[in-house]
């Protein structure tokens, strides 16, 4: 059985198709060697970038439509990237509120509420009490919490790729379970991608992917 995730059918349409162009270049032994040169290297670039989705949880008996609005927590920046926080924040904000699921807490007013409450962001939680007590105040039935665990530009054997990692946690107000959890990683091009006039994703761009990947898991795609 083959099976493909998201992206494995084009980058194989690809392959076939740069084959049927490097033996109309190359007739004869030196076409088949240019075919195989350019597999490998599409091979090389699919392993790569990898194929596998946000590792998740839901807690069984996790019933969201109670749910109306939800506070975004400050999140903890584990990167040297300065400011990557605020970026995702940003960007987790934005999805909430496309999918059109939840409202979301003005940013401002949620730190204002947090820091009255003894909340320091350099702790990278929301403690029980704070929860609860924050939670009334600003009318919201869920916090989402999270971790920047990578952010910007990697490099590794002489290459160099942008690259981000999240982890995500829906956090109920009152009972302070968690109804979601999500980790995610992704890298964007290498030079492989470079070579055949793949543009090279942003950490900005790879950001918007991830987040998506990721709240997919709890509403769907």
């Amino acid at each position: 059985m083959k099976a493909f995730c998201r992206g494995q059918k084009l980058k194989r349409l690809t392959l076939d198709a740069k084959k049927r162009k490097c033996r109309s270049l190359l007739p004869g032994p030196m076409g088949h060697l240019s075919c195989i040169v350019v597999g490998l290297v599409l091979l090389a670039a699919t392993l790569f970038l990898g194929c596998s989705g946000p590792m998740h949880y839901v807690h069984p008996t996790a019933d969201l439509t109670y749910i109306t609005t939800v506070a975004i927590v400050p999140f903890e920046n584990l990167t040297q990237e300065r400011g990557a926080e605020g970026k995702m924040r940003n960007v987790v904000a934005a999805d909430v509120l496309r999918r059109g699921v939840f409202d979301v807490v003005e940013f401002g007013e949620v730190a204002k509420i947090l820091k009255e409450e003894g909340f320091r962001q350099e702790e990278g939680t929301i403690s029980k009490r704070i929860a609860e007590r924050a939670g009334k105040r600003l009318n919201v039935q869920a916090f989402i919490v999270g971790s920047v665990e990578e952010y910007g530009v990697s490099r590794t054997a002489g290459s160099s790729y942008p690259e981000v990692s999240l982890s995500l946690k829906l956090i109920d107000v009152k009972s302070y379970k968690i109804l979601w959890e999500a980790t995610h990683n992704i890298k964007g091009a290498t030079f492989l991608d470079r070579l055949f006039g793949v543009g090279k994703k942003s950490p900005s761009d790879l950001s918007k992917e991830l987040i998506s990947e990721m709240f997919d898991t709890l509403f769907g795609s």
